[in-house]
């Protein structure tokens, strides 16, 4: 029998399926990606069978079914994070706005059929609606690729070089070549491999990064989260009397956690309401406690500024052993809906010893940039007061690792209604607590003295400019390419 020669070797064909079960598979493909406990791989070709189907549809009905299937998609993924007592259809409010800014990655993939660059226009233009979303608008990087490899270390160390644009763009990059080989296997078998190769180069540098982190003899801060009784999220407020037992147990802890060690203590976002007539003696007996425990304090609480309508200051204190309030810091990205004054504060860092401590509240470091604005002021650690829900726990605490790897620092998140985590400038968990187990809601750790800046805080997103730059040039070409023909 004769060798098979090149021209006569068998290749690989798609199933002959309706394609509209390429837009079904990708739905469960893409809500799997997002899982809590999700299947790290899946998002390496979840985009594939939408990618697919699109290649193999054309037209103004097609465009719109596939639409509504990534809102179905999304719906779902949100869903997951949604508990009581908010109601299940506020899932599409974000689903359609998500929907809205992943669709011109789909669409150029679909109009750029024939262009030889295709294979990367859909990551670039993936990673720039994703950079834009986080950017500019309210719903920061909620539903960003990258955060489905959260707790993959190895992967994670690419954060450092070029943040979540990076992963991002690997990851979409990967799902691009994975549906060109599968709709062209022949034309397509070296745009797969080299994404293969890149993804294999990144685990094996992220590894040997990760593994070397760990110095022998490198310094250590000890540090606490120390939880709140309080359960109160808005309307109707405590009662002086639910007050005052909240704020006792809140001091009992934090004499317990300094007695255990800890230099620095960090208390849950909101973890009691103060009215503002009441706010002076407050502080008052803050920087007593203080003085006496002789510890940083940062202490978040809320202060109510009006009730018809609700609205209030998400704040914290940051008050040094001395009893001096080195800052007060009000949350800089509410949560969509959330009656809080937003605070414009400038990024500063408290010395402890030899640590420089930032602050944010929350929310806030779902923004890349506030993060970045820690990074600048030279950050070593950041005290993260923070209240969660069941819905987005720990989700929302694994992309608070993401923001420590970016910068090169470490987090202190302490949450209510979540889990509280003492994250390393590498993204590793060192202590972790949740708030829904039986424990004496205090979580003592020691995390790296000293940060470090990254190649990330000098850059920032220049490879988010230079996609831009590239998505120009390609367009142009099209464009010539076509007026030409014309």
């Amino acid at each position: 029998m004769q060798p098979a020669t090149p021209s006569s070797a068998p290749r690989f064909s798609l199933p002959a399926i309706r394609p509209v079960w390429y837009l079904l598979i990708g739905i469960v493909t893409l809500y799997v990606s997002h899982l809590n406990n999700r299947i790290l791989p899946m998002a390496w070709i979840s985009s594939v069978p939408l990618l697919i189907y699109l290649d193999k549809t054309s037209g103004l009905k097609s465009r719109l079914l596939f639409f509504l299937a990534l809102n179905i998609a999304w719906a779902f993924i949100t869903a997951k994070i949604i508990s009581p007592p908010m109601p299940y259809f506020f899932a599409f409010l974000f689903s359609v706005p998500i929907s809205l800014i992943h669709l011109p990655g789909y669409l150029v993939w679909a109009r750029m059929r024939n262009n030889r660059w295709r294979v990367f226009l859909f990551p670039a233009v993936m990673m720039l609606m994703e950079w834009m979303q986080y950017t500019f608008t309210p719903f920061a990087s909620w539903g960003v690729a990258a955060y489905t490899q959260a707790g993959n270390l190895p992967l994670m160390q690419l954060l450092a070089v070029f943040g979540m644009p990076g992963l991002s763009f690997l990851i979409y990059w990967i799902n691009s070549a994975a549906a060109g080989y599968l709709l062209d296997a022949a034309a397509s078998r070296r745009r797969i491999v080299v994404p293969l190769a890149v993804l294999a180069f990144v685990i094996a540098a992220g590894s040997l990064r990760f593994s070397s982190s760990k110095p022998a003899a490198a310094a250590t801060i000890p540090v606490a989260a120390v939880g709140t009784d309080s359960e109160v999220s808005g309307l109707p407020l405590p009662t002086a009397a639910e007050n005052k037992k909240v704020q006792e147990a809140l001091f009992r802890r934090t004499r317990k956690a300094a007695n255990a060690g800890a230099q620095l203590v960090v208390w849950n976002e909101a973890s009691t309401f103060i009215l503002p007539g009441d706010e002076k003696n407050w502080i008052d007996s803050l920087q007593q406690l203080a003085r006496n425990t002789k510890i940083h304090l940062v202490a978040a609480y809320v202060v109510p500024v009006s009730q018809t309508p609700l609205k209030y200051k998400n704040k914290y204190v940051f008050v040094s052993p001395e009893g001096t309030v080195l800052q007060t810091y009000n949350k800089h990205q509410p949560v969509p809906g959330e009656p809080a004054e937003r605070g414009t504060e400038p990024a500063v860092t408290v010395a402890i010893g030899n640590t420089r401590t930032g602050g944010a509240i929350c929310y806030d470091y779902d923004f890349p940039y506030l993060a970045s604005a820690q990074g600048k002021a030279g950050a070593d650690l950041v005290a993260l007061p923070s209240s969660d829900w069941r819905g987005i726990d720990p989700l929302h605490t694994e992309m608070a690792a993401f923001r420590a790897t970016e910068q090169g620092h470490s987090v202190l998140r302490s949450t209510r209604f979540g889990l509280s985590a003492a994250i390393t400038p590498y993204g590793e968990f060192v202590a972790q607590q949740s708030s829904f187990d039986k424990h004496d809601r205090i979580m003592i750790a020691n995390l790296p003295a000293n940060g470090f800046r990254t190649i990330y805080s000098y850059i920032g997103d220049l490879l988010v400019y230079g996609c831009i730059a590239g998505l120009m040039l390609v367009f142009a070409g099209a464009w010539r390419g076509r007026k030409q023909r014309d």
